[in-house]
């Protein structure tokens, strides 16, 4: 009998912290899951990519929506990058602020920072 009355003791406490997490994030546990699985499909992507593990690219994805930034080193691979990221589950959109590598600041040719792409069928 002390076991559960311990035990609910503990669980009263414990639901308002739980529940008060997902109103400061705006996402619940399993949004943020979902988040950390999709940035590391993509992480993983990249690495088996030849020519772009070489790069420092970053991949932050919120709500499912991802956002790339770094290098790449030519157009090819930000496009190859780009799909990559739309490709994969749970994507809802792909927003870039990837550079060209050695390109000059603003010179690159590519669209403008945080230029939001549409994954496929949203």
């Amino acid at each position: 009998m002390k076991r559960v009355l311990v035990l609910l003791v503990l669980l009263a406490f414990a639901s308002p912290v739980v529940i008060g997490c997902s109103h400061m994030t705006g996402e619940t546990a399993g949004q943020g899951l979902d988040d950390s699985v999709i940035t590391s499909d993509i992480k993983a992507k990249i690495v088996k990519d030849p020519e772009l593990k070489t790069f420092a690219i970053d991949v932050s994805t919120y709500q499912g929506n991802v956002t790339l930034s770094g290098q790449v080193p030519n157009m090819a691979a930000e496009q190859r990058l780009i799909e990559m990221a739309r490709d994969t589950k749970g994507v809802k959109s792909v927003r870039t602020n990837l550079r060209l590598a050695g390109a000059a600041q603003g010179g690159t040719g590519m669209p403008p920072a945080g230029e939001a792409m549409s994954a496929p069928g949203t």
